[in-house]
């Protein structure tokens, strides 16, 4: 559970990671996203050849795999964060660690409420959607070609920024107690 840089794929796993029940959940999640990666490639391939031998393409694979990159992004954002492989401009916030340690966790602990915030506002967001989609049956596609539910893409995306939500507060809580 850090920030720094973990790019050394022959290294030993972070001495924490995972060590909880929230860990496994997250890197659980994060292999799921993988999973669901390798299943659009799949059928892409499958699209693109069924199409080009057989003149039959798969309907609903446009939709489904616009809908995927979705899943996908939700079910890896709270390990990206956990394994300390967010995207983030390093110009400013290393240096200033370097430089000034206390000063620049916490710097990096506020950065982090801003991502609670920011999480905790799509999934508050998400609720009344998922709880919409549920009771209403919304489907996406086109309705007697292909369709699909739209309320587990919902789910997804709540579960994924709730858990994000809680991992940010998590690095917030080890840079204010590295700062110390």
């Amino acid at each position: 559970m850090s920030y720094e840089a973990n790019t050394d794929l022959e290294a030993a796993p972070a001495p924490g990671a995972p060590n909880s029940l929230f860990g496994w959940l997250v890197d659980g999640l994060n292999a799921a996203g993988s999973v669901v990666i390798a299943i659009v490639m799949l059928l892409m391939c499958a699209d693109v050849l069924l199409r080009d031998l057989a003149n039959r393409p798969l309907d609903g694979v446009a939709e489904l795999v616009a809908s995927s990159i979705v899943v996908i992004v939700f079910l890896q954002l709270p390990g990206t964060l956990r394994h300390g492989r967010m995207s983030r401009a390093d110009l400013f916030i290393d240096p200033f660690i370097q430089r000034r340690p206390r000063a620049g966790k916490r710097l990096r602990a506020l950065f982090s409420l801003a991502g609670v915030l920011a999480c905790s506002i799509i999934a508050y967001a998400t609720w009344p959607l998922l709880a919409r989609a549920w009771s209403d049956s919304e489907f996406f596609g086109v309705e007697g070609v292909f369709t699909f539910p739209t309320w587990p893409m919902r789910a997804v995306v709540l579960l994924g920024a709730a858990l994000a939500a809680v991992q940010y507060v998590l690095l917030a809580i080890q840079d204010l107690k590295e700062a110390r």
